[in-house]
């Protein structure tokens, strides 16, 4: 019963919504409001209202704008009539607006940090790709020389320090390496990267730790993992896959939509507005970053990598001949 006084509550107030944007003779919302109806009413438990909304929208359809007036009176009093009666705190509903708006800003901050963190993947991978296999080269041969003054210099603390280092570098190089090669970067045209990223951007809105309901908070979580593993590495494939889990499943409620309370309300948005002001200062943070400003200054990354690689096979061409 409570889930159905909720959905005839949102019902009645997209009526009366309705009904005012009608008596304004504002065309565009009115078209505005009634794809909102009709969106509240899919789902819908009662038949006669659907069958009745239905009517409505066609009558809005045809611009029968006083036949809906009429029809929108006469569904509303329909509930009113039998005793539902709405508490209208303007306070909650100022709160619940609050609530949207700020997880609205804490999606698209998300998604500039995950724009950003991108394009630093693609540069890594890309690097790893053009420069690996030489810089593997590079890190074996001072691993070796280095190995080489430490057998001839037993007692010398510093030598066996940068054999260790050197070693240690190496290993760390290899194991990056290897992970970034095992798992290659996708191929997609500029279509196919648009439609990852705008159901990525989706997919983290229905994920987001901080805004899912705490109780499937654990598997909210995991999605996002996944879901940020594939768009790094333009898997579109598997984002489908999850996006199309979520948007036809629908298993997950955002934590915001269960809050009825003024309190309750009140402290979540007090929350999420630290949290927006928390990821305003990372995103500002990375994009000052001398790794980031250092990619985004590279007009030609294939000139630039070849640049590079002529010099580490110089270097590379040097320790062999040491």
């Amino acid at each position: 019963m409570p889930d159905t006084v909720i959905d005839i509550a949102s019902l009645l107030k997209r009526l009366e919504a309705l009904k005012a944007v009608i008596a304004l003779q504002d065309i565009e919302d009115i078209t505005t409001q009634a794809a909102k109806l009709e969106r509240l009413t899919a789902d819908f438990g009662d038949l006669d209202v659907v069958m009745e909304t239905a009517w409505i929208l066609d009558l809005l359809n045809t611009a029968a704008y006083g036949d809906a007036m009429r029809h929108i009176e006469a569904l509303k009093n329909r509930f009113l009539g039998v005793g539902i009666t709405l508490w209208a705190d303007p306070e909650i509903d100022g709160l619940r607006t609050e609530v949207s708006v700020l997880a609205a800003q804490i999606n698209s901050l998300e998604a500039e940090l995950g724009d950003i963190e991108k394009v630093m993947y693609e540069f890594e991978a890309r690097q790893t790709r053009e420069l690996g296999e030489i810089a593997l080269k590079v890190l074996n041969f001072k691993k070796k020389r280095a190995a080489s003054k430490a057998e001839q210099q037993a007692e010398d603390t510093d030598a066996q320090r940068a054999f260790r280092d050197a070693q240690q570098e190496e290993e760390k190089y290899r194991g990056s390496y290897e992970e970034k090669m095992a798992t290659p970067m996708h191929q997609l045209d500029e279509a196919q990267l648009k439609g990852l990223k705008a159901k990525f951007k989706k997919i983290a809105k229905l994920t987001h730790p901080d805004l899912v309901d705490k109780r499937f908070e654990r598997e909210a979580v995991d999605l996002f993992r996944r879901a940020k593993q594939a768009k790094d590495i333009n898997d579109l494939q598997a984002i489908i896959e999850i996006y199309d889990y979520l948007v036809d499943g629908k298993p997950f409620v955002l934590r915001h939509e269960t809050l009825t309370e003024t309190e309750s309300l009140r402290t979540e948005a007090n929350y999420l507005r630290k949290l927006v002001s928390q990821l305003a200062q990372k995103v500002a943070a990375i994009k000052i970053s001398d790794a980031y400003q250092a990619i985004i200054r590279i007009d030609d990354w294939g000139q630039y990598f070849s640049d590079i690689k002529a010099k580490m096979l110089m270097e590379l061409d040097h320790l062999q001949v040491a």
